[in-house]
């Protein structure tokens, strides 16, 4: 069968020679493996850059690991996220952790329209600081466990059950100066990251409990070598 469609480069894998292994989000299908045959190349490898989005042709088959384009092109002539350097780190962060959530995610218009215009706003925009931590938040929302957002007056947010309470009654519950930080993220959307005014040490501490939030609810969530790469440059 033969499929067109968008995709978005999730990762890529050097494979023996000159060959690549990418992994593409293709919204007509869901996550999809290729064998590039001579990907590692300069003039192939650019198009699978992580988090870029391509125009993609292949024939499909169920029974398949791997698959082979037919065509591929860019859909976006993408501006910053692949030569600013600071960029490029949230991109990487990013994209690390799309590909280890998203393993075995089938078609879903939804989520893949999300993570585009999301993408797409990051690289026309000037830098921001959050957008990674309002990013993984409003994610949340298609992965099935964005944050309840009634009682929002209580004094603890319990990570594990994703709800507030008034007991702190878990070992995964944020209060105070974190608990601030956390209710000033939810519910905003991009245009809005500009009232966000975190300094460095909330910012690290927003991120550390985003990611216990998914380790608490996607299972053999696994950790991230990007992370300290990320820390060093905020």
């Amino acid at each position: 069968m033969i499929i067109s469609s968008t995709a978005i480069v999730l990762s890529k894998l050097k494979y023996r020679d000159n060959d690549l292994i990418v992994k593409l989000l293709v919204r007509e299908l869901g996550v999809t493996s290729f064998i590039v045959r001579g990907g590692s190349k300069k003039n192939k490898s650019n198009y699978f850059q992580q988090l870029s989005f391509l125009e993609i042709e292949f024939d499909f088959n169920s029974k398949r690991n791997l698959h082979y384009f037919k065509d591929f092109e860019y859909k976006f002539n993408l501006k910053t996220i692949h030569t600013d350097f600071i960029k490029m780190g949230v991109i990487i962060f990013l994209s690390e952790i799309l590909s280890k959530i998203l393993i075995h995610q089938e078609k879903d218009f939804e989520l893949f329209d999300f993570i585009e215009g999301s993408i797409k706003y990051y690289d026309e925009a000037k830098f921001n600081p959050s957008f990674h931590l309002l990013f993984l938040i409003q994610l949340s929302k298609f992965l099935g466990f964005y944050p309840e957002t009634e009682n929002s007056e209580y004094k603890y947010f319990d990570l594990q059950q994703g709800c507030y309470t008034n007991t702190k009654d878990s070992n995964y519950t944020i209060y105070d100066d974190e608990l601030n930080c956390f209710n000033m993220i939810l519910g905003i959307n991009f245009d809005d990251l500009s009232l966000l005014t975190f300094n460095p040490v909330q910012r690290k501490k927003l991120l550390d409990n985003i990611i216990l939030y998914y380790k608490l609810h996607i299972e053999n969530f696994v950790s991230l070598k990007s992370l300290e790469v990320l820390r060093k440059l905020f």
